[in-house]
């Protein structure tokens, strides 16, 4: 008698995995098929917008380039992080990519715009304390260069530099 119950509860072990694996089967399979073809997907456009910022990165050589610096050095405050007030010293450069279509509109109108780009850079500046400064260079850099860009409707200009930089 022992042997028969064994036996009953084996073959409904046995049932019960079939069941199982047919679910899997016809539920699981094809949900996880369709998710890798959304992956590869979505994979293959990041891979596409990867692609183009490098094409046009590579086309401009430094011949291409002409330097244009600010003359006078600019003293920005910076935000507070303690009760001592805090600056810093520093010129500014652009660097302007000559064979950009806009460049012969718009060379002539950088020197009378001056004041304009200091205070762009004075703004993106004080909006940091004395350690994100030194920790954010880059990310002010790419800020100022976008709001440049922004305010010529333009992007004739492809860089910003920030020389001589001195913290108090």
């Amino acid at each position: 008698m022992k042997k028969n119950i064994l036996t009953i509860i084996i073959l409904a072990m046995c049932f019960i995995n079939i069941i199982l694996s047919a679910v899997v089967i016809f539920v699981i399979v094809p949900t996880s098929n369709k998710t890798n073809a959304i992956v590869s997907k979505v994979a293959s456009i990041i891979d596409l917008e990867l692609e183009s910022p490098e094409q046009e990165e590579d086309q401009i050589t430094v011949a291409d380039i002409e330097v244009y610096n600010i003359e006078e050095d600019l003293t920005i405050n910076l935000k507070k992080s303690d009760s001592k007030n805090h600056f810093v010293l520093l010129s500014v450069s652009l660097s302007i990519n000559k064979k950009n279509e806009d460049t012969e509109t718009y060379r002539d109108l950088v020197q009378p715009n001056e004041s304009s780009i200091k205070e762009i850079v004075t703004e993106e500046f004080s909006k940091y304390t004395i350690d994100d400064v030194t920790q954010n260079k880059d990310l002010i850099k790419d800020a100022v260069l976008k709001r440049i860009q922004e305010y010529f409707n333009s992007d004739f200009i492809i860089n910003v530099s920030f020389g001589n930089l001195i913290m108090e």
